[in-house]
């Protein structure tokens, strides 16, 4: 059975995108996922919660958003989905509204995903790029190619426009990404202002500093697989 690769053309195919979505996103763990969306005991408001984001997402996307799916030929099923952005401007701080105002969470967050986006600027220093801002494969369809597929998409698609690409890896996709053409060019540690400020906070922030939130900054040159030797323009600029 084969798998192709095509936009997303309506927020319709979302209906068959976020239950799989949900599902796909709690195996493996993946320790960053509650600074990026809320974490609701109930899996239909979950669902809703998603589709209500990436619905309002895709309506309001400009030229520089790409909405991805995998498909599996035979049955019409959506395995996989992917969000490709290209970046190159200032990074509009992020508010994470998906928590309770004054909550630790939310603090928590924005602290962690503006500096995440922050050393990734400060890297890329305003060059357009390729930045995959999301990709997931259903657990059932796993081993399949689906991610593979996404990625290269992702790659043509830079080719195309003559940019390089960037991805925030976590550590257990490291390979994945190597594979399909990408160097692992420097650890991506969490912003140190999360252990300044937990003093004076409660229990909730030393657990969720307890989590491993480092990750891999992966590079891929204009035109071309990363290959042994090459190295990122910041790299001893």
């Amino acid at each position: 059975m084969t798998l192709t690769i095509s936009p997303i053309t309506s927020p319709q195919d979302f209906n068959k995108i976020h239950p799989m979505d949900h599902i796909a996103w709690q195996t493996p763990y993946n320790p960053q996922l509650k600074h990026f969306r809320p974490q609701l005991s109930d899996p239909e408001e979950a669902i809703a919660w998603t589709h209500a984001r990436d619905t309002k997402r895709f309506r309001e996307r400009g030229d520089h958003v790409f909405m991805i799916k995998a498909t599996d030929d035979a049955t019409g099923e959506i395995v996989g989905w992917a969000v490709w952005e290209v970046e190159g401007g200032q990074q509009e701080r992020t508010v994470a509204s998906w928590y309770p105002e004054g909550s630790e969470e939310r603090a928590f967050a924005e602290i962690f995903i503006n500096g995440l986006w922050g050393f990734i600027g400060g890297r890329v220093g305003g060059r357009r790029c390729l930045d995959l801002a999301s990709i997931v494969v259903a657990p059932e369809h796993r081993g399949r190619g689906a991610a593979r597929l996404l990625i290269r998409w992702g790659t043509a698609k830079a080719d195309e426009l003559g940019i390089e690409t960037v991805i925030s890896s976590l550590p257990s996709a490291k390979g994945v990404y190597e594979r399909c053409g990408f160097g692992a060019i420097e650890v991506l540690p969490p912003d140190p202002e999360l252990w300044v400020e937990r003093e004076g906070r409660g229990d909730k922030w030393k657990e969720l500093l307890e989590d491993d939130l480092s990750g891999w900054l992966m590079w891929r040159p204009v035109g071309r697989d990363w290959k042994e030797g090459d190295r990122a323009p910041w790299v001893d600029a």
